[in-house]
């Protein structure tokens, strides 16, 4: 094996394990939106604890399906990596784009939840006024925003170009 296929390689494995670790984060906001619906913890067979779960049942299924769906997107583009036969520099962007892209989607779901905001804007928004998890939001969301439009560009013309090499014109 190559250097630089055991590079790839090595990159693909870590884009896997953070798109795994990003479901699994995904996971327990599941658990989460449970206690949030309850309105209590509750392990069965241990008595339910009555509490206040903090965000809200909207901002809980929000961080679970987002979470999952995240997870699977990374992960899944991730096995793409190798089929595109692209550049060292380019799988780096890509691979590092979509790490980035999935922590900072978790940050944005679960700052989003705890702010009285969503975390749309680091101001005052219709939903309630800015405060400390809606910055974290929306700047964690938005930088990560711009990582995730440069994976996908690098995958996007990578695919398209091996489509015309193999095209039969």
């Amino acid at each position: 094996m190559t250097d630089q296929k055991e590079t790839l390689d090595r990159l693909i494995y870590r884009v896997i394990g953070h798109g795994l670790l990003v479901l699994l984060i995904g996971l327990v906001a599941g658990v989460m939106l449970i206690f949030s619906l309850l309105d209590a913890v509750t392990l069965w067979p241990l008595p339910a604890w009555e509490v206040t779960v903090p965000g809200s049942t909207r901002g809980w299924q929000a961080a679970h399906v987002g979470g999952i769906l995240n997870g699977v997107m990374i992960a899944g583009s991730a096995l793409l990596l190798h089929k595109l036969k692209l550049t060292d520099r380019a799988a780096n962007w890509a691979g590092w784009g979509l790490i980035v892209t999935g922590w900072a989607n978790t940050i944005f779901y679960w700052a989003g939840n705890f702010s009285k905001n969503r975390g749309l804007s680091v101001s005052d928004t219709p939903f309630g006024p800015g405060d400390v998890f809606g910055a974290m939001a929306f700047l964690g969301g938005g930088a990560g925003m711009i990582f995730t439009f440069i994976a996908f560009i690098i995958m996007a013309r990578a695919a398209f170009a091996l489509a015309r090499r193999t095209s039969p014109d």
